[in-house]
């Protein structure tokens, strides 16, 4: 509601919605899209979703980017004001389809813990332990859709990106910073899981780490 307020050109992108609609409905997929596609093939459209997320109204009105674009044009000089519309499109159903594939898990976990299985079911181990990665991809496309819906400004209606340049820094120094964190992220994240990993082999061969023990399973026939 905020965003589609302050920033109504990342609601509309997040939707690849180009004309003005109102009620507006959300697509789950869609095929084609892009800043030169304007027509693409919305697949299974939810109707008034769009419209409650961008302005918490059944009916709400949700302002195209082509009327946007215009009145930024006039309001603000000639440029163009749309983002990547395909980032933001699936930026946005990635995050949000991440998230729901999390709560799914969740609820088989919390499911198979009430039949006392959860320590016995291989396969919702195996998925719970890459099912680590979901919040870093969720994390990173909702960065995506925040900082890519937001361009050309750096600050909404005040501050362009390319005029937040400082004059100062010289390439050189750029350079030096970006080489330097890629190298401390990069060595973070190569030697990140070998220590875990470590840790872990470190636990497992340690004998006075306690280890659950597991209860046989009831039989009727015993008894």
């Amino acid at each position: 509601m905020i965003e589609g307020k302050y920033q109504p050109m990342k609601i509309a992108a997040a939707e690849a919605q180009w004309t003005t609609c109102q009620p507006c409905s959300f697509s789950l997929f869609q095929i084609g899209g892009g800043n030169n596609d304007q027509t693409p093939t919305k697949i299974i459209a939810i109707p008034h979703l769009l419209s409650l997320l961008a302005t918490n109204h059944w009916n709400g009105q949700v302002v195209g980017m082509n009327e946007l674009q215009a009145q930024y044009s006039k309001q603000y000089g000639p440029g163009n004001y749309v983002p990547n519309v395909f980032i933001q499109y699936w930026s946005m159903r990635v995050m949000a389809y991440l998230g729901a594939l999390v709560l799914l898990i969740s609820l088989w976990g919390l499911w198979l813990i009430r039949r006392k299985k959860l320590e016995t079911s291989r396969i919702f181990l195996w998925v719970a332990i890459w099912s680590a990665v979901l919040p870093f991809a969720m994390n990173t496309a909702g960065w995506l859709l925040t900082e890519s819906g937001r361009q050309p400004w750096i600050v909404q209606g005040i501050m362009l990106t390319k005029n937040g340049i400082s004059p100062t820094v010289s390439v050189t120094w750029l350079w030096i910073s970006l080489i330097a964190f890629i190298l401390l992220y990069g060595t973070l994240g190569i030697r990140g899981p070998d220590l875990d990993a470590a840790i872990l082999r470190a636990a497992h061969s340690n004998p006075s780490v306690p280890r659950p023990t597991r209860t046989p399973p009831y039989r009727p026939s015993q008894y």
